[in-house]
């Protein structure tokens, strides 16, 4: 999309992603997708050497699946097996708790199920279908001296002492929890630490005799105070240790002997001779950005809000951050869109993280195994029952206080269809298997009954970026008949819009006098034309790092 003029010295894209982790990888992948030029830089050689995350919820399996690379995150990791606790690895088991997102299934909320994958494989696919996209992706690239003007943002980049520079029109923080970029824009956190400070150790041993023919995908050992995570899969295993700081550890502890022994104890293996690969010791929290957005800069992932690993929702949040925004800085820089129609973006997001960066601290204060207490929201609720405010109260929303949190998700079990909501997945009996699967990843999709007249209406004359698909109401799954015919079809609706991101936009009512110029509005509006939506911020220039 970019047509301006360049130097070797300088370089120009429609948007520059600043960390090429998890979330920055995911966010090229996504604006690439959507035919946007962009470029992601990363300041260290390669992707992550350390697995990380691990658990991929329901949602971010979809937005895989979007992509084209479930198959191989498939390959790469394993079926989510729950985790156990017993006091070591050997004793007997005692309590089994299922994986977070098990109900997601058995509800038939979605066509895929949570899966486990290290973040170390996670990332090499995401960087080669971003590439394969198109996305420029710079490794071992320092960005410095960013600045931003009316019309851009430039920054200063440093590859191998080669230097440049680069002129953007939008800038995405995905520059990790001490994001420099969210510190120099002033942007404050609001939260709470969590007291003391994580160890993890990534290591290599064969605990078949620990396991007795036993899967086990994570077990909390009470013996060791520590808990013991499988990666890889079972044709390249490898093992993690959890465990806390502990005070008798003095500046000059050799951290890897202390290590050992707790494995050691961990697994019920006195004998073991653990191979430990790396080790990291860090800090957490439970951290809202005050602001996710200044002017054509934007927060994603961890430098927007950093929350406990309880619950695996911290990595699948901003990969769902960057999925958000790409059709919307797609749309604009397309010139199909307003620019107002990135002020949604924290508009939708940030009362959905705050929710979910209180759940997760909820889920850091009660002990494995033990009973969730009344305000613990289920997992599938918080990976697919997002509720963004409708567009059309979106100039109310801007400036009014953030409602009570709750009013962020709804139960997916139930849905609402209402704008603003997930479209429910669909069981289909052909090739497609579900209504997600018709979805158009980069435009539009009005999806109807075979019999609508507004789809039929709008395949004689479609408006531009629009997908129109139909389905035979005999084709959705015996359970799914009634959601079917409540949410896109039945007495009331001819047929609903939906986002590039999966969110209802509007519900066609019935007996439309002129269906293409009602669904032609609802695509306006959805895309920040209109007086409902309210005046740009004022655009900052000046210097930010």
């Amino acid at each position: 999309m970019t047509t301006r003029a360049t130097t070797p010295q300088e370089t120009a894209c429609d948007v520059l992603v600043i960390g090429g982790g998890l979330v920055g990888l995911a966010a090229g992948a996504f604006l690439a997708q959507h035919g946007v030029d962009v470029t992601v830089v990363e300041r260290h050689p390669s992707t992550s050497l350390h697995p990380k995350a691990r658990l991929v919820t329901v949602r971010s399996m979809e937005l895989y699946s979007s992509l084209g690379i479930d198959d191989e995150i498939r390959t790469a990791g394993e079926p989510n097996g729950g985790f156990a606790v017993a006091a070591d690895l050997s004793a007997e088991h005692d309590q089994w708790v299922p994986p977070a997102d098990d109900e997601s299934a058995a509800a038939h909320l979605s066509p895929f199920t949570p899966y486990s994958c290290d973040q170390q494989r996670i990332e090499p696919i995401l960087r080669t279908r971003a590439e394969e996209l198109g996305a420029r992706v710079l490794f071992g690239t320092q960005a410095s001296d960013i600045s931003e003007g009316e019309h851009e943002v430039s920054a200063r980049l440093d590859r191998n002492g080669t230097v440049s520079t680069l002129r953007a029109r939008y800038l995405l923080a995905a520059d990790g929890a001490r994001s420099t970029i969210r510190r120099n824009l002033g942007i404050g956190l609001d939260g709470e630490p969590v007291p003391g400070t994580a160890v993890s150790a990534l290591f290599s041993a064969d605990l078949s005799p620990a396991l007795h023919g036993r899967v086990v995908d994570a077990l909390m050992a009470r013996n060791a105070e520590a808990f013991l995570f499988a990666r890889g899969n079972e044709s390249e295993r490898q093992w993690q240790l959890g465990t806390h700081q502990r005070p008798e550890w003095s500046n000059g502890t050799d951290l890897s002997t202390q290590l050992a022994s707790i494995i050691r104890a961990a697994t019920g293996l006195p004998e073991l001779d653990p191979h430990i690969d790396s080790v990291l010791t860090w800090s957490t929290g439970a951290y809202v950005a005050q602001r996710l957005s200044a002017g054509r800069i934007f927060l994603l992932g961890d430098a927007a809000h950093q929350m406990p690993p309880y619950g695996g929702f911290g990595g699948n949040t901003g990969v769902q951050d960057a999925h958000n925004l790409a059709w919307k800085l797609a749309a604009v820089c397309r010139g199909e869109a307003d620019s107002r129609l990135l002020d949604s973006y924290e508009i939708e997001r940030g009362p959905l993280v705050r929710l979910i960066v209180e759940q997760a601290l909820l889920r850091s204060r009660k002990t494995p195994g033990q009973p969730a207490p009344p305000e613990q929201i289920d997992s599938a609720t918080l990976s697919l029952g997002s509720a963004y405010p409708p567009i059309s109260d979106t100039a109310a929303k801007a400036d009014s206080a953030i409602d009570a949190l709750t009013s962020a998700v709804e139960d997916p079990r139930d849905p609402s269809g209402r704008p603003g909501t997930r479209a429910p997945h669909i069981a289909l009996s052909t090739s497609s298997r579900s209504t997600l699967g018709i979805l158009d990843p980069v435009r539009f999709t009005f999806i109807a009954d075979d019999r609508s007249p507004t789809a039929a209406a709008l395949s004689e004359r479609p408006p531009a970026a629009l997908a129109i698909r139909t389905v035979a109401p005999g084709s959705a799954a015996a359970e799914h008949r009634q959601v079917w015919d409540r949410i896109y079809s039945g007495s009331d609706c001819d047929g609903v819009l939906v986002r590039p991101d999966h969110v209802i936009a509007w519900r066609a009512p019935k007996g439309l006098a002129d269906p293409v110029s009602a669904v032609s509005s609802a695509l306006a509006t959805a895309l920040g034309h209109g007086p409902q939506w309210r005046k740009p911020h004022d655009q900052a220039s000046g210097r930010v790092t």
